[in-house]
């Protein structure tokens, strides 16, 4: 299973940082930066380096709080993965410069639903992150089933 981090970093506007992905998995679409963790990488030290490697931005773990951990059974084009899903304590009002993995862009959290994302994103994951910033959150989603599935492990529900 590849352990990986995503960065919810946001504006002064409370917009959304997100990158339009020049690469595969999820080329074409906006997903929020981040990348895998190395050997012996904790969580939060994945989003600070990521933050720096993607975004320019100099960051220390204790800047960053886990929103929540999305495990995917199969995703398309990965496989096995469990995400951290990583929140960036402090604003930023600058746009990173453009690197060869995309472009990026900020989105108000009313056009994420109708943006080109990744589908699970789209059906699951930025529900939760919208709607749960107050505490940790886990889900598990089947990319196996169409259309996915999803449990709330914190809830104990199917989605």
């Amino acid at each position: 299973m590849k352990l990986a981090t995503l960065l919810y970093i946001k504006n002064t506007n409370d917009e959304y940082l997100l990158l339009k992905r020049a690469k595969e998995p999820n080329k074409g679409l906006l997903s929020p930066p981040g990348g895998k963790l190395e050997t012996a990488e904790s969580p939060f030290g994945c989003a600070s380096r990521e933050a720096f490697e993607e975004c320019g931005l100099t960051s220390h773990p204790s800047d960053w709080k886990l929103l929540g951990i999305v495990t995917e059974k199969n995703y398309p084009g990965i496989g096995d993965i469990m995400v951290f899903l990583m929140g960036y304590k402090k604003k930023i009002n600058y746009l990173p410069e453009d690197f060869n993995e995309g472009k990026f862009r900020f989105v108000s959290k009313d056009d994420i639903p109708n943006s080109a994302i990744p589908e699970s994103d789209k059906l699951y994951i930025w529900k939760f992150v919208l709607d749960s910033m107050q505490f940790p959150f886990s889900i598990f989603i089947d990319c196996d089933e169409n259309p996915f599935t999803c449990i709330d492990e914190t809830a104990g529900e199917k989605n």
